[in-house]
């Protein structure tokens, strides 16, 4: 069954900071103003045993469809997981004709303690803060509505998942973070996939 009601979250950036249950690997929570209302980004920003984090920075990220994103209105848009822009499929999105990531790009977060466990947390926030300087800094945040409707989070690959989280599985609808600073000329993305998961998926986000 795909992720509950996958969305993306378009906004103006206010701040971020870490937060999560003692008992899980904590998430890296960014406040987003739109259309007046304000609403969180879950990120996650650690590796666990049985978890392990594999990311991608992008601060040259090529949207494949830039007018998909600047069009969309203030706010929370569910879409509608089927091929499509701005639907976001790790598998089987293009720009330019190339994949937008490959698992071979990307790179394992080490787990807590580890020389560069804070690379990914320590690149959000250089996003953030970027976005915020930025007069119209928008940020794109694509990935699993919460049940009520204030926030998103699953920012990250939602298919090929093992039995565990097989319930998840999907196409058209992976998360990631898209941060547009206009008055830059720069796109950046981040990326964030599990190492459990498989880049080699049916048409339902199986496990091929």
């Amino acid at each position: 069954m795909p992720v509950y009601k996958y969305s993306v979250l378009k906004g103006d950036p206010q701040s971020g900071r870490v937060a999560g249950p003692a008992d899980k690997p904590p998430h890296y929570h960014i406040e987003v103003l739109a259309g007046g209302v304000r609403y969180q980004v879950a990120v996650n920003i650690e590796s666990a045993n049985g978890s392990e984090v594999l990311y991608l920075i992008n601060d040259a990220y090529t949207p494949p469809d830039t007018s998909a994103l600047t069009t969309l209105p203030p706010g929370m848009t569910q879409l509608a997981g089927v091929d499509g822009n701005p639907a976001v499929d790790y598998v089987r999105s293009r720009a330019g004709g190339r994949p937008i990531v490959t698992r071979s790009a990307m790179t394992l977060l080490p787990l807590p303690g580890g020389a560069g466990s804070g690379n990914l947390q320590n690149a959000v926030i250089d996003f953030l803060n970027r976005a915020v300087a930025d007069q119209n800094g928008t940020i794109y945040a694509f990935g699993s509505q919460y049940t009520d409707g204030t926030g998103i989070h699953d920012i990250h690959l939602n298919q090929g998942n093992p039995v565990n989280y097989a319930r998840d599985n999907g196409v058209w609808q992976d998360g990631m973070l898209v941060f547009h600073m206009p008055g830059s000329n720069q796109w950046a993305a981040v990326f964030i996939a599990f190492q459990s998961e498989s880049w080699s998926t049916d048409g339902n986000g199986e496990p091929a």
